[in-house]
Order: structure tokens, then C-alpha cells, then sequence
């Protein structure tokens, strides 16, 4: 049977979806002019209060989100009273609101703002972790600490680079405790890079089940978005980072041979990605927990799915298409031929 940890240097497909969703800069206030956006490297990691759509940062009016109406029309002083159709039509509804999130932080002066940028805009990795570590000792107050770090995590993150993203992550968290992203982040490096020869694998997998639940319990109020995002683009993040904390937990669940458990985090995870947005990964994963339950019919569907959806050849692809042979054999079925798998004959 296929060994339980399954893990591979891979950029997550969904992070990489709502990176490309979202783009928050900080800004800085001030008083008469509203807020200058700032040039910071993208970041999906909240710093700054809870608000509802109608509470904004100090001196910044967002354009609304796009397609969506303010509605209704204001009265005229001094207009006639309408009267017959005129009267009994309807008004346009108003906006939705938007689902409870964060809003970018500001500097609190414009020396504070010019030293996130000259930090931030640093191409050397290196040359912007230093950076960011000078600032945040210079200005220890500052809201910007957590999203000049969260940076940084997601650039490591870009680069597979998995011991990195932890203390990044890490770092966020210190200042930003309830930020979903990092969160998440952290947590599925804790659950996919713990080995089992490890002395401290217990405690990196509690702590990695402590992250991902923190994540699903503040994903819908503590994400930050820029000023521009709709309902459709928040609840989309949202349901995202929520997937990958299920995957994480599922993950651990795996490891410690809680296969029950682990299946159902790993469903909650498949049944929350939209279409195309899958990690085959995950249902590779989902097969195996329901292989160790002796659930063969389920698990062989699960494995052809992560076959169909895994790029030809990919590590993914071929431990699938074991899967799918194993399986094949045991429930008496054969195993489909298609392009992902053109060489598979009946058992």
C-alpha cells in the first residue's frame, strides 16, 4: 500500500488564484488629501480592524465594487408629488453589503510610509527580510509589520521554499495573530513537511491543527481586501483559504492514521475549491484514507479523479495511476484508459 505521507515543492494553485484576485498595498493618510496607495508586493494578509463596507480607512473613499448598483434616486427639494404609476414604482435596491473583512492598514506618518515602501520594494529576498526586520525595530508600533512579512512569506511560498515560509508565517503571526492567511500557510507546511522521524512531530502537528482551525474560525472576519473587491471575490478567498485549512487538518489526520477523520476533512476541502481550482492532491489523499478503511469502490473513484485532473506525468499523476492499478485489482474493475493514463489495461 501507498505510504501515508504524501508531499511534494509545489505552489498551491489555489493561493495562487486568490493572489491573483486580490493585490493590498498599505497607504498613508493624510489629513486634506486622502490616502496615497502605496507600491508593496502583493499580499492577501490582514492588518487592521474589522470593518463592514461602509467603514473605511481615515482620509480613503474606495471606488464600490464593480457592478454594483449604490441605488435609488434622491429626492428633488421643492419637485412635485408623483402620484399614480409614477408613485407606486419601485426603487432600485440597494448595494449588497459586503461580508465582514479587513481593510488595509495605513502609516501613521509619512516617514513610517516611506520606510514600508523603501523595504517593500526591495527585489532581493534577502535584502527584504533584513529590511523588514530594521523596520519593524524602528517603528514597533506600526501597523505595517505584519503585511511587510506576509510579503515576504508569499514570495518564499512562490519559491517552494517551505522552511522559509514557516518562519515567515511565523513572524505574521506575532503581530497579526488571526490573519487566515498566514494561518493557513503556516499550517499546511507544518502538516506536509512534518517527517515521521522528526522529535518534535507531535507538537508541530498539534500546532499545525491549531493554526488551520484559527484559520476556519477567523477567515470570514479577519481576511483583508482591497477597497474595490465584491461579495463574489471575498466569498471566493474565503472559501479557498477554508479549503486548504480542511486539507491541512486532513493531512495530520492522515499521518496519525485517523483515516475516517481524515477523509472527511479531505471531502469538506474538495467540496469547498470550485471546479478547476482542485488540488488532484488532495484527491489522491481522499483515496488512500479511504483505502486504509478498506472503502475500495470510493477510494478507486477517488484516485481516478486525481489522475483525470493531475497533469500528464506529474509526480501526482503517476502515484495516482498506482493507486488506480491497486484498486482496479481488488474491486475486480478495470482501471479507464484515457489521455492522463493511455497505457492501463482490465485486471
Amino acid at each position: 500500500m501507498m505510504k501515508r505521507s504524501l508531499s511534494f515543492p509545489r505552489t498551491s494553485s489555489l493561493l495562487a488564484a486568490m493572489a491573483a484576485m486580490f493585490w493590498c498595498t498599505a497607504s498613508f493618510a493624510q489629513s486634506g488629501t486622502g490616502a496615497q496607495s502605496g507600491t508593496a508586493p502583493q499580499s492577501q494578509t490582514p492588518q487592521s480592524q474589522t470593518t463592514q463596507q461602509t467603514t473605511q480607512p481615515s482620509g480613503q473613499r474606495p471606488a464600490p465594487p464593480s457592478g454594483l448598483s449604490t441605488g435609488g434616486t434622491p429626492s428633488q427639494t421643492g419637485a412635485a408629488p408623483q402620484t399614480g404609476a409614477a408613485q407606486a414604482a419601485p426603487t432600485a435596491p440597494a448595494a449588497p453589503a459586503l461580508p465582514p473583512h479587513k481593510i488595509p492598514p495605513a502609516a501613521k506618518t509619512a516617514d513610517e510610509y516611506a520606510a514600508y515602501n523603501a523595504a517593500a520594494s526591495n527585489t532581493d529576498l534577502a535584502a527584504e527580510e533584513k529590511a523588514a526586520d530594521d523596520f519593524a525595530a524602528k517603528y514597533p508600533q506600526s501597523d505595517l509589520r505584519g503585511l511587510l512579512y506576509s510579503n515576504i512569506m508569499r514570495r518564499y511560498q512562490q519559491q517552494n521554499d517551505s522552511e522559509k515560509t514557516l518562519e515567515m508565517g511565523r513572524k505574521v503571526l506575532t503581530y497579526e495573530p488571526n490573519d487566515p492567511v498566514a494561518l493557513v500557510m503556516t499550517a499546511t507546511v507544518l502538516a506536509e513537511r512534518t517527517r515521521e522521524g522528526d522529535l518534535d512531530r507531535e507538537e508541530r502537528y498539534d500546532e499545525a491543527l491549531k493554526y488551520a482551525q484559527r484559520a476556519l474560525d477567523t477567515t470570514k472576519t479577519d481576511l483583508m481586501v482591497p477597497a474595490n473587491a465584491t461579495s463574489e471575490q471575498i466569498e471566493s478567498a474565503e472559501k479557498t483559504l477554508e479549503s486548504m485549512a480542511h486539507s491541512a487538518i486532513g493531512m495530520v489526520d492522515l499521518n496519525r492514521q485517523n483515516d475516517a477523520a481524515a477523509a472527511q476533512e479531505f471531502q469538506k476541502s474538495i467540496d469547498l475549491s470550485s471546479p478547476g481550482q482542485i488540488e488532484p492532491l488532495t484527491y489522491l489523499r481522499l483515496a488512500l484514507a479511504q483505502d486504509h478503511q478498506k472503502q475500495y469502490p470510493a477510494a478507486l473513484a477517488s484516485a481516478n479523479k486525481a489522475v483525470e485532473s493531475s497533469p500528464a506525468n506529474s509526480p501526482v499523476a503517476m502515484l495516482a495511476k498506482q493507486e488506480v492499478d491497486r484498486l482496479s485489482k481488488l474491486t475486480g474493475a478495470s482501471a479507464p484508459t484515457s489521455p492522463q493514463n493511455p497505457t492501463s489495461t482490465p485486471h
